[in-house]
């Protein structure tokens, strides 16, 4: 009975979210992919696809609130930057950041305290 107990413990700490959707950015350019593959009690994992679904190449930034006292601990395949309790997320430098059509591009995150809002993705 005690290892039951011990593994739905364990799985409400690491609670896994169902696969996303891709959906399609305000300005129609990508589509977006954002998933949360775990959230525990003073944290959280962000994985984010982000497809450039137009004929043209394009660019793409993404941004996130994050009250304090949470913050991104970790963050890999782009370039953070905080501006007061915002994270712009933006290509990192090698490649271009420029997504040709049908190209996609991976980044993610750790934060650091309750998850909030997932970030919104635009792209030019």
């Amino acid at each position: 009975m005690r290892i039951s107990a011990l593994l739905a413990a364990l799985f409400c700490m690491f609670a896994v979210a169902a696969p996303a959707r891709a959906t399609p950015t305000p300005d129609g350019l990508c589509d977006v992919t954002v998933t949360v593959p775990a959230q525990w009690s003073n944290g959280y994992s962000v994985a984010v696809t982000v497809r450039n679904i137009s004929i043209r190449p394009v660019t793409w930034r993404a941004s996130v609130a994050v009250p304090p006292p949470g913050y991104i601990v970790q963050g890999w395949n782009a370039t953070f930057q905080y501006v007061g309790s915002t994270v712009w997320i933006y290509p990192p430098p090698y490649p271009s950041g420029v997504l040709q059509p049908g190209q996609s591009h991976n980044f993610g995150y750790l934060g650091s305290g309750t998850m909030p809002a997932l970030p919104v993705v635009t792209c030019s």
